[in-house]
């Protein structure tokens, strides 16, 4: 069975027999994962600087080596990833077999970006993503660390720049509200999002602020097709309603990292902690990127 902690309504979401199930382990950091429509599972080795697919008949191959610090990724509309290069420091692109890489973008006006962490595009091909400071040297050009948004012709529009750790980033179903986790702070913001891509002036919303057993902030983050958040943070994936209504936790044995839908249904999580790869089956389905297929 699986352990829930702060039980408040997250038991209604998880199937009695549901277990936390071990895809694979031995890794150096596990980051980044993304199901793909064939059933198989991208991921990064994020320390390990290589990216992994993992088959429904459980094996395991190697995609990429030298990814820079390869991190979160998502498709483009053309069904190409993009991802980004912790220590990179830029957005790149590739096929879904791992060739072609190219880099996307690198700097904004004129300065190299921090160290790109997490990206998810919007059904109409504008691509968000953040901008912590843990790739980039000392001496970073950069003084904030910013969310963007990336048009397809490559341009960056600066979206906020208060951030201390911008993390993960997710949209609700309707696309017009973007949540964002900041790490160093233990909270996730919610930003209402115009057409253009730019947010609404203001802080955003503040969701929730986290108070884990253990250190960890938030990190990656999705949502299902209802709205609520699932957040990776310390002592497993911190479940919300839209409101900030902490549903309860989902404790897993390793820190999470990331996370996303998986499985014919798309309500099945799969989960990067640490050295390891879980699987969790839900009551729910859940938001895939668009330009999956």
């Amino acid at each position: 069975m699986i352990e829930l902690r702060r039980d408040a309504g997250l038991s209604a979401l998880v199937p009695a027999d549901s277990v936390v199930e071990t895809l694979a382990d031995g890794f150096q950091g596990t980051e980044g994962p993304l199901w793909l429509s064939d059933d198989t599972l991208l991921f990064q080795d994020r320390a390990g600087d290589k990216t992994f697919r993992y088959a429904r008949d459980g094996t395991l191959s190697l995609v990429r080596d030298q990814t820079r610090g390869g991190n979160g990724q998502t498709f483009q509309p053309d069904g190409r990833i993009i991802f980004c290069e912790q220590d990179g420091r830029r957005v790149s692109r590739m096929n879904r077999d791992g060739t072609g890489v190219e880099t996307v973008v690198e700097t904004f006006e004129g300065k190299r970006l921090n160290s790109p962490n997490d990206i998810v595009c919007r059904s109409d091909g504008l691509v968000f993503f953040t901008d912590p400071p843990y790739g980039a040297p000392p001496d970073r050009p950069m003084d904030f660390q910013g969310v963007y948004s990336l048009d397809a012709g490559g341009r960056l529009q600066l979206l906020v720049a208060d951030f201390e750790k911008p993390n993960g980033l997710a949209f609700s179903p309707d696309e017009k509200t973007l949540y964002i986790a900041d790490t160093a702070r233990y909270h996730v913001r919610a930003f209402e999002v115009e057409p253009d891509g730019r947010f609404r002036p203001g802080p955003g919303r503040l969701v929730a602020t986290m108070d884990p057993a253990a250190k960890g902030g938030p990190d990656g983050l999705k949502i299902d097709r209802e709205g609520r958040l699932y957040v990776a943070v310390a002592e497993g994936i911190w479940v919300y309603e839209p409101d900030g209504k902490l549903l309860g936790i989902i404790a897993l044995p390793n820190r999470p990292a990331n996370l996303c839908w998986c499985g014919e249904n798309g309500d099945t999580l799969a989960i990067t902690a640490a050295d390891t790869v879980y699987r969790v089956r839900l009551n729910v389905r859940g938001l895939v990127p668009p330009f999956q297929s």
